[in-house]
């Protein structure tokens, strides 16, 4: 899988049309694009401003057709005058789950942990009203300290998706170019479920371990609600072994 995670600065009187821009980027890549596995668009509670994209593709090449696509030229022609700075880019790879199957932790077979389209899904506002919470969260660790990291937050990963029930999903992915930059992307059913699993013994435990292992202050958060797609679709990795 090949993961891109894009942050956005928008000026404040073009928010609404920002997002109304992206959705539409984002509706054409999962629904026209067979390689293109989700497109999330994630708004920050405390800043509207502050816009995040978390997009999975099958491999690069997916990614380099996605730019070919007119929904995307459009999009990118339309907002250009719309964000106040540079957009931050990061491609990544998955470490958790890994694989375009993963293996289910709960019994035999596997999940499919990235698609977010759902045929069946009931198309109706009440679905529309971004009641989840989503976590969008760079981790600039320091170098020597990666893999150390990796492995403990695989035991967060691990304990979200398996122990709590309003945990939906908790991927950890990696700068392909920068390797000492993380990233988490937590989808939780609502922000009790993300109140509930702050209290855990596994998010204890984590920050516990790695509280002295980031090279810099943690900024970039994007922390809110789903833009798009609706509450309704897949958000969930089901419950991945790895």
């Amino acid at each position: 899988m090949h993961i891109v995670m894009v942050r956005f600065r928008v000026k404040p009187d073009k928010v609404a049309d920002f997002l109304r821009e992206s959705i539409g980027d984002a509706s054409g890549s999962v629904l026209t694009e067979p390689g293109c596995r989700r497109f999330d668009v994630i708004q920050a509670n405390d800043d509207p401003t502050m816009v995040a994209f978390t997009e999975v593709y099958d491999n690069v090449a997916a990614f380099d057709d996605h730019k070919t696509r007119p929904h995307f030229s459009t999009w990118a022609k339309n907002t250009k005058d719309m964000l106040d700075g540079p957009a931050y880019v990061a491609e990544c790879r998955p470490l958790f789950p890994q694989g375009r199957h993963a293996q289910n932790a709960l019994g035999g077979g596997h999940v499919d942990p990235w698609s977010s389209y759902r045929p069946d899904a009931a198309d109706h506002p009440h679905f529309r009203n971004a009641g989840l919470m989503v976590l969008w969260v760079p981790l600039p660790v320091k170098p020597e300290r990666v893999n150390d990291f990796i492995q403990s937050a695989l035991g967060d990963c691990v304990g979200s998706t398996r122990e709590e029930p309003g945990c939906l999903r908790f991927d950890m992915y990696q700068d392909i170019k920068n390797p000492s930059e993380l990233f988490f992307y937590e989808v939780y059913a609502n922000p009790a479920a993300f109140d509930y699993h702050a209290k855990t013994p596994h998010i204890q435990k984590w920050r516990d371990t790695v509280k002295d292992w980031y090279a810099r202050e943690r900024t970039g958060v994007v922390r809110g609600k789903n833009i798009w797609p609706a509450d309704n679709w897949n958000w969930s990795s089901g419950k991945p072994r790895f």
